[in-house]
């Protein structure tokens, strides 16, 4: 699945437009906007299934909006999802919406449209002004919509879509692992898949432990990560689940618990597990999954996560110089930070070019310059 997605005015975002393919990398200092181009995905998901509590779970339209001293910006989103690249321009689903703030924190839909592009199929386009609906392409006779209502819930309840195309605005797992929280005790739940925070990951473990293949696939990468180990499992306490690890320990072999396990460890093992569940075309956000990993481990978590893009789509945010090194032939976007703005663009061709060569290694680039956006000039360049 390849999705486009241009953002106007979002969080520090002023105009950008990302394509993302089967596997995408957004590097940036810290505080250079690389979680709002991830959470403009996210987003545009939530939007499509419930708008009122997207822009209420992030604090409001004030907080969702770019912020200016003299007038509320209009929020701007252009979404187009499509199961080919070549398809981006054939044969598609297209989400254009534009939220617009009102007073007292209130915010509306100012305009919206759905489109469903299919040569020599049926396609239809249903648009809406305010309250306002009109559809093309079919004879479904709805002329109003709340405010606050989505076009997009309603177009993938009522207007036809290939199974793909209709899953996809949806179809988004945003992960930002907490190991504290991975770390305590956790109610026995029905919830197999794992949380964004990796809270639940003691049921994802017990779901695996049924399926012994499904928990090797785990548990060999992680012995890249602790040597010696020799177990991934669960043990029951009351109603709760902890994680447990077997080692290997010279002539001898010990039990532990989450509790003493390092952060990097069990970050790398949400990271695997976030993988392996991965469905087919879906897409996968890991947000700075190399935090407190060891740099030996940059290549085991490019690896796992470049697998799952086979089924679907990864985007990773990361400033890790080991983790860029490992996906340099992946597309990598620069965020940039100015004056209040977040920039984002293609890796410029020139740096590109100096990796490719194998003048340097991106990670020794990062060292020498900071990375630049397609277009800008080297920060020593006279511009004159």
């Amino acid at each position: 699945m390849y999705r486009r997605l241009t953002i106007r005015n979002y969080r520090s975002i002023e105009e950008a437009t990302v394509v993302l393919g089967p596997f995408g990398l957004v590097v940036g200092s810290n505080g250079s906007g690389k979680s709002n181009v991830a959470d403009a995905f996210v987003f545009a998901r939530d939007v499509a299934t419930d708008a009122t509590t997207a822009v209420s779970s992030r604090g409001g339209i004030s907080s969702v909006r770019r912020w200016s001293r003299s007038k509320p910006f209009d929020v701007h989103l252009e979404l187009r999802i499509a199961e080919t690249e070549n398809d981006l321009e054939h044969r598609y689903l297209d989400h254009v919406l534009t939220i617009q703030s009102l007073q007292d924190g209130a915010w509306k839909f100012k305009k919206e449209r759905v489109e469903y592009k299919a040569p020599g199929a049926d396609g239809w386009k249903l648009s809406r002004h305010g309250h306002d609906v009109s559809i093309e392409g079919s004879k479904i006779g709805i002329d109003r919509l709340g405010e606050t209502v989505s076009a997009m819930f309603l177009a993938r309840q009522v207007l036809p879509l290939p199974a793909a195309l209709r899953s996809g605005p949806t179809s988004v797992r945003r992960y930002r692992l907490s190991p504290d929280a991975m770390r305590q005790p956790q109610l026995v739940s029905e919830t197999g898949r794992l949380h964004e925070s990796g809270i639940n990951i003691a049921t994802a473990i017990r779901r695996l432990e049924s399926n012994p293949a499904e928990l090797d696939s785990v548990l060999k990468p992680m012995q890249r990560v602790i040597p010696g180990l020799m177990k991934i499992g669960t043990v029951e306490a009351g109603r709760h689940l902890l994680l447990n690890f077997t080692q290997r320990q010279g002539e001898g072999v010990a039990d532990f618990s989450a509790s003493e396990i390092s952060e990097g460890a069990l970050r790398a093992l949400g990271v695997i597990v976030a993988a392996k569940q991965m469905l087919k075309r879906e897409l996968l956000i890991i947000e700075e999954p190399e935090a407190n990993v060891h740099a030996g481990a940059a290549r085991l978590i490019f690896d796992v996560l470049k697998e799952a893009s086979s089924r679907g789509s990864v985007l990773v945010t990361s400033h890790s110089p080991e983790l860029l090194d490992a996906a340099q032939d992946e597309t990598i976007l620069v965020c940039d930070y100015q004056s209040g703005v977040t920039r984002v663009g293609p890796l410029a061709s020139e740096q590109r070019a100096l990796v490719r060569e194998g003048l340097f290694r991106l990670a020794e680039l990062v060292r020498t310059e900071p990375l630049r956006i397609e277009g800008d000039l080297p920060a020593l360049a006279d511009p004159a």
